[in-house]
């Protein structure tokens, strides 16, 4: 077996000041695992990114509008729903690197043909067919998250992992919009395809299947992952006297006193069904709060990565070109977000505050409308431009605190089912988001202008100010994230009690298992 699938072990020491802990991942292994779980999510986002980049050659070839457009997302992703809780069991009980193998090559095989498409059903339909394999990602990555990061460092660790997100949507929006100018748009999504099989061998190659429940955790330092081929790790973890899973919140929440809620304590005797997994995650107050709060995030973010190009184009008068370096400049500000927010999450844990995850969330949730608003009301880019990239900071910090929270208040054994149903409903909300854009967009837009209906628009420059339709969806979608940060912080309280059950949950469910 080859050295890097041995045990791991500690040759460094913990980053010291703001800057080398923002900076420091803590060893080889630390990196290998954060480069290629941030991989997966870029890819994905890639995709995503690369039919709002294309949206105006695509519509332009099959005679379609912003709905058409919209339609093409919201399907792939409602399709994502159905596929979503299957495999979030198929995680919880399967080898999560391999599956993740097998899903980038067909994904990578299916973006080829999609480039190729005849017509716009067949285009729509491959689609749905890529939108049903992307919803492993969510459950395997989160899983994998869980039983890698330290709990102390899964917020700051989980955040680099969340910066695959957001660079991969910059990436396929430049990569294909460039492209797109040079050849045509058929040629830039089918290039999404060879990124694919890379990953598909650099996971195999350097990412092995880690032991669940804790014992792959990677002190700073590691240099290897531990594995379920590993003896010396599992009998570690099989002869332990007390759970694995251990972390600043829930000792926090213990010398404050908090007490267990016993809805969110499972008693290791019992063994769950796919429902009553997905019942019974639904009983976890916070859980629900955190749920609903990723939903809205995402819904936002999915209606900003679809139509943000043409709300550029449209209301500040430039090309698709220059309406592509805008989007990936205010994309930096959303990455610095996705940074900041997880360590600064980890650091308010660090001293004292054992809710900081839902604080740094609630924050985040409404600042990114406070500041979004006004940027949106400008119609001079050099003015707007700016503001936007301070709304992007915030609207990338809301995930790496919410991500990492529903880890602290589920058991391990449940991750990938729970992070498939959190999928499955934030999901429901993203795939409805282009829909609704679209529409908003068209019911308030100027249809003359051409770009809801399907005109070849590739080299039109409107006036600056145009763009109404757009900017009104901007404004009506952006009050819900309000609503979610208030969520989130009204939640603290049911956050610590549930991290201590979920302690409790695992104390069970080891003690039934030895």
């Amino acid at each position: 077996m080859p050295a890097r699938y041995g045990l791991a072990v500690t040759t460094g020491s913990q980053p010291r000041g703001w800057l080398e802990a923002l900076t420091s991942l803590g060893g080889p292994a630390r990196r290998h695992v954060v480069v290629l779980l941030a991989a997966v999510l870029g890819l994905q986002s890639a995709d995503s990114g690369a039919i709002g980049s294309l949206a105006a050659p695509i519509e332009s070839a099959f005679h379609v509008g912003n709905v058409g457009i919209g339609l093409i997302a919201t399907t792939s992703t409602l399709v994502g729903c159905l596929t979503t809780l299957p495999f979030g069991v198929v995680v919880d009980r399967w080898n999560r690197t391999r599956l993740l193998q097998i899903v980038a090559v067909v994904w990578g095989l299916s973006t080829v043909v999609s480039g190729a498409s005849t017509s716009f059903t067949m285009l729509l339909a491959v689609r749905v067919f890529q939108g049903g394999l992307t919803a492993v990602a969510g459950p395997a990555l989160a899983s994998l998250a869980g039983d890698l990061f330290p709990g102390e460092e899964r917020g700051r660790l989980w955040s680099y992992v969340l910066v695959g997100e957001l660079a991969g949507a910059g990436f396929g929006i430049l990569v294909t919009g460039i492209l797109s100018g040079l050849a045509d748009w058929r040629v830039a999504l089918s290039s999404l395809g060879l990124p694919a099989f890379v990953l598909a061998w650099a996971l195999y190659r350097y990412l092995p299947e880690p032991l669940r429940g804790g014992a792959s955790r990677l002190p700073p330092g590691a240099v290897t992952v531990p594995t379920t081929g590993d003896a010396t790790a599992r009998r570690g973890l099989e002869n332990s006297p007390v759970p694995v899973r251990e972390s600043e919140v829930e000792r926090l929440a213990e010398q404050m006193g908090v007490q267990a809620d016993p809805r969110s304590v499972l008693g290791g005797h019992q063994q769950l069904t796919t429902w009553q997994a997905v019942r019974f995650v639904l009983r976890i107050p916070s859980n629900d709060a955190l749920i609903f709060a990723s939903g809205i995030g995402y819904f936002f973010v999915q209606g900003l990565e679809i139509f943000a190009e043409l709300f550029f184009r449209e209301r500040y008068g430039v090309g698709q070109s220059a309406a592509s370096v805008l989007f990936v400049i205010i994309a930096a500000g959303a990455i610095l977000g996705v940074v900041l927010s997880g360590q600064a999450a980890d650091r308010l844990i660090g001293h004292g505050r054992a809710a900081g995850r839902m604080i740094v969330g609630a924050v985040t949730f409404v600042g990114t409308t406070l500041v979004f608003v006004p940027a949106t009301l400008l119609t001079k880019a050099a003015l707007a431009i700016p503001i936007m990239v301070i709304a992007a900071t915030f609207l990338g910090a809301v995930n790496p605190p919410v991500d990492t929270a529903r880890l602290d208040v589920v058991p391990s054994f449940l991750w990938g089912r729970a992070e498939a149903v959190r999928t499955a409903l934030r999901q429901a909300l993203q795939g409805l988001a282009p829909l609704l854009f679209g529409l908003v967009s068209a019911a308030f837009g100027a249809p003359h202008t051409g770009f809801g209906a399907g005109v070849n628009t590739k080299h039109v420059r409107l006036p600056a100010g145009a763009g109404h339709g757009l900017q009104v969806a901007f404004l009506l979608f952006s009050v819900p994230m309000v609503v979610a940060g208030a969520a989130l912080w009204f939640s603290r309280g049911a956050y610590l009690r549930d991290a201590v059950a979920a302690r409790r949950s695992e104390e069970l469910h080891l003690g039934a298992r030895s």
